[in-house]
């Protein structure tokens, strides 16, 4: 059971301890009710542009209805593809709808498709996700440098982000499951979650395992993921969440991403670490992409959308296999 937090307690609480620059402000957690839960996991942002959830709406629903305009979208990326829809079939694995994009898949998707999708909001939503990254991503960047005396810029110049738009809808396979979002850690430096106003998002404690705080439906979010971790020495908490579903009601969330440099190698930026990590990388013998690769199939085995020939592995949660790769244990 998560422990709910009024929203405007929350923000009461949080409110001195503000981190303010020319265009981002963030907020430590630290001072929380319940210090010991929250101290160091998460920051909550005001956003200089707010997500355009009527034309994310209103792309889902275009989606869904129209397997033409989904699939023309989808061979813009068909690797992975771009519209992932496995929960109308598949009631195990997360109950969500999701769209991911990124500057490079964005550049993929044909003139005829983007047009096509134009007055079903796919350009709001590209434009919404550009502004952020361009008013945000170098300003928490920093605050993140400061945070654990490291410089984090010189293994981010390549600003590799990605963008995800999530669609918590009852009408999936499994309308009465509260799996909207199996809990999980981000492999990446950070992440920025905005959310429609709808509650849902739990954060696990850091040092409390299995004590999950409940989030509020329109705080939006900054989680450190396992590269952030890493390359931190420990310093910075990689967070876990999860998202859980309210049966009957509808939920969506745009997430933006943000990893160091594909070819960086996963290791601490410091000699002096929190944590005892693996050989592996103490000895600097894994890069990011390496790393997002085998995270990867964790998380489309949790939401469903692993390929066939990737079936081949244990049953394990996506956490317990990166702890093991990460620290050793």
């Amino acid at each position: 059971m998560a422990s709910p937090i009024a929203a405007q307690a929350f923000r009461q609480r949080l409110a001195p301890n503000l981190i303010k620059t020319s265009k981002t402000t963030l907020t430590s957690a630290k001072s929380h009710a319940n210090p010991e839960l929250l101290h160091g996991a998460i920051a909550l942002l005001n956003p200089t542009v707010q997500p355009p959830f009527k034309a994310i709406r209103h792309l889902f629903d275009h989606l869904r209805a129209n397997p033409t305009a989904a699939s023309a979208l989808n061979n813009a990326y068909p690797k992975r593809g771009i519209f992932k829809s496995a929960a109308i079939k598949n009631g195990i694995a997360d109950q969500k709808f999701t769209i991911d994009l990124s500057p490079a898949r964005d550049s993929l998707i044909s003139e005829a498709t983007r047009a096509s999708l134009a007055s079903y909001g796919l350009n709001d939503v590209i434009s919404f996700f550009n502004n952020t990254a361009e008013n945000h991503v170098s300003t928490i960047l920093s605050q993140l440098g400061k945070v654990s005396s490291i410089d984090l810029s010189q293994v981010h110049k390549d600003l590799n982000m990605n963008f995800r738009l999530c669609d918590y809808n009852p009408l999936t396979a499994n309308p009465t499951s509260s799996n909207g979002c199996g809990e999980h850690t981000d492999y990446g430096t950070f992440s920025i979650i905005f959310q429609d106003g709808t509650p849902g998002l739990e954060i696990e404690a850091p040092h409390a395992p299995g004590t999950w705080i409940e989030i509020p439906g329109d705080a939006t979010v900054v989680l450190a993921g396992w590269c952030a971790f890493i390359l931190t020495g420990g310093r910075v908490c990689a967070v876990r969440h999860r998202v859980r579903r309210i049966p009957g009601v509808r939920r969506l969330s745009a997430v933006l991403f943000v990893a160091p440099d594909l070819e960086v190698k996963l290791k601490p930026l410091t000699e002096f670490t929190n944590v005892e990590f693996s050989k592996e990388i103490i000895g600097g013998e894994v890069n990011v992409s390496w790393f997002k690769d085998v995270m990867g199939k964790r998380w489309r085995r949790r939401e469903g959308n692993l390929e066939v020939a990737e079936r081949d592995e244990g049953i394990f949660s996506q956490d317990d296999e990166i702890r093991r790769l990460v620290l050793g244990a």
